[in-house]
């Protein structure tokens, strides 16, 4: 999958579509700020802590090339089956919506898939999502996941029209699991799109974590992106951490 996309494709889009995941820190609702920073001509987009996709969903339609990834198997693999097995994922999701219940919840919580059960995995992942508690993806030391369930009263569990709009934006997208320094290899033009876990926030997404030692790697990194004339946008807190290591000496303008 080269993560190309056609005119075709392209020019045949005429719906706009959301992420089909809630996630904690996820840009909805700072899209119309985000978007006035984005450059007129994009080459190949890449975002490498694609979480929900909310960015990428808002402009997908512009770019010719996206690649998104995420150091997170399961979120991937999810996606890959969104683009590539649309169908049989609602036919597993209606059952989870059917039997949806607090015993039933823990059972699929705890329930254990083997690697080549993709669109059952993908569906956990799914279903787990829109009854946890506040959408949290979080995991153990073990890489378990462990959050609670949510309280509430008739969850969204199956939402057909938005995974059918998903999986058509997310043709001919490549998805890649692994870490950003390894994955992204911009060239001029492109448009990056960092929102990695936040300096003293929730950082639990995989068990490796991101701590401030992951945060000067990401600042490495978009240094080198930009020597290749690359266009990077990061979102972060607004904190010591984070301004020492950007701006301290004048090294990246805000």
């Amino acid at each position: 999958m080269d993560g190309t996309r056609s005119k075709h494709q392209k020019g045949a889009k005429n719906f706009t579509t959301k992420p089909f995941l809630k996630w904690a820190g996820g840009k909805s609702n700072l899209l119309p700020e985000l978007l006035q920073r984005i450059p007129d001509q994009i080459n190949t987009y890449w975002e490498p802590f694609v979480g929900g996709g909310a960015m990428f969903f808002a402009i997908y339609s512009r770019v010719e090339r996206a690649v998104i990834s995420d150091i997170n198997e399961e979120l991937i693999l999810t996606y890959q089956v969104v683009r590539d097995n649309v169908s049989e994922l609602i036919n597993e999701l209606q059952d989870h919506q059917q039997n949806h219940c607090r015993e039933y919840y823990y059972q699929i919580r705890n329930e254990k898939f083997s690697a080549n059960q993709k669109i059952k995995r993908a569906a956990r992942l799914i279903y787990l999502n829109k009854t946890c508690y506040n959408g949290l993806y979080r995991v153990n030391s073990k890489g378990e996941f462990n959050v609670p369930m949510g309280s509430y009263k008739n969850p969204k569990i199956l939402d057909q029209e938005t995974l059918i709009f998903s999986s058509s934006a997310l043709q001919n997208v490549s998805l890649l699991c692994g870490n950003f320094d390894e994955i992204v290899k911009p060239s001029r033009d492109d448009f990056i799109y960092c929102d990695p876990p936040y300096d003293e926030t929730f950082t639990d997404y995989d068990r490796s974590g991101f701590d401030a030692v992951s945060q000067n790697i990401l600042r490495d990194a978009v240094m080198n992106w930009t020597c290749c004339n690359a266009n990077v946008m990061v979102s972060n807190s607004n904190t010591e951490l984070i301004n020492q290591i950007y701006f301290a000496g004048g090294g990246i303008r805000n």
